[in-house]
């Protein structure tokens, strides 16, 4: 059962007024950090950079693509991680597309600065790490319950961290994500946000980096009402023979090793393995938890 009265942050990015080294930039830098720190997550109140007209076109747009055929899809599939066949959208013109990315790739970038300002470590601006050679736009649709099932209680998307570093998910006006937060006993946190913010989510390998600092929460999706929910998420990845480790600094007498170092390509077949679907939640720390 979700949490009634947790709720995840909320901060606002004011694009105008938020430039580092000012005091606008510091007060939200140390909200970010605490907010990755304790929930893994928070929400964005990004204003103004997305157009209404774009936001409308993009989600207008998503029920067609999951509408193709199963055998389309099936044409053109991928052996690469966190990659799939989308077809052909000819009246979502690749513009829309690189604008809507635009912001999220924007918002990704300020964030790691933000935190790699935190934690002293501004002389890793140019790692490999932060700085990703890929980025992963996906869209996702969650079925209402139909009838007959239990309303209220359909996964959509059952309990699980993230393989990527951090990820940016906007959704339309349905909502049904929630984050699992332990706050004295097991609670799960409903994420109810406004449909003009984002949602900033940590993965596996900025806890992983961060040799624990940051949280990487483990989240679902339960579908209740009569809606589908929609959802945008873009992500970031460095290349899959990146060896991910925390830097020298992070790691000390006070701060043991976490996690052993590991290639993200390699940590992601795990997860798809039958051996990583049996472990469940508990699958990054089974697989290189020190």
């Amino acid at each position: 059962m979700a949490s009634k009265e947790l709720k995840i942050p909320t901060i606002v990015f004011s694009k105008e007024e938020l430039k580092p080294g000012t005091s606008q930039w510091d007060s939200t830098k140390d909200q970010v950090f605490q907010a990755l720190q304790e929930y893994g997550c928070f929400e964005a109140i990004y204003d103004n950079v997305i157009p209404s007209e774009t936001r409308e076109s993009m989600f207008g747009k998503l029920k067609e693509i999951f509408e193709f055929p199963i055998e389309i899809k099936l044409k053109n599939l991928s052996d690469k991680p966190l990659q799939g066949y989308l077809g052909q959208i000819p009246h979502l013109p690749l513009n829309v597309i690189k604008s809507y990315s635009k912001s999220h790739v924007e918002l990704d970038q300020m964030v790691k600065m933000m935190v790699l300002e935190s934690l002293g470590l501004t002389n890793y601006v140019n790692d490999e790490f932060l700085e990703p050679n890929n980025f992963y736009l996906r869209f996702s649709h969650y079925k209402a319950p139909t009838q007959g099932q239990n309303i209220g209680n359909k996964v959509g998307l059952s309990g699980h961290t993230d393989v990527t570093v951090l990820s940016i998910i906007s959704q339309n006006q349905v909502n049904g994500l929630q984050v699992f937060k332990k706050n004295g006993e097991d609670q799960w946190i409903d994420v109810n946000i406004a449909p003009n913010s984002f949602l900033v989510l940590s993965g596996d390998p900025f806890m992983a980096w961060t040799n624990g600092r940051v949280h990487s929460p483990i989240h679902r999706v339960t579908m209740a009402g009569e809606s589908d929910r929609f959802s945008i998420q873009l992500s970031s990845l460095p290349n899959g023979d990146y060896t991910i480790k925390p830097p020298k600094e992070l790691v000390d007498e006070e701060h043991p090793l976490l996690f052993k170092p590991y290639e993200s390509v390699e940590y992601f077949k795990y997860v798809m393995s039958e051996a990583g679907q049996k472990t469940g939640t508990g699958v990054f720390k089974a697989y290189c938890g020190v």
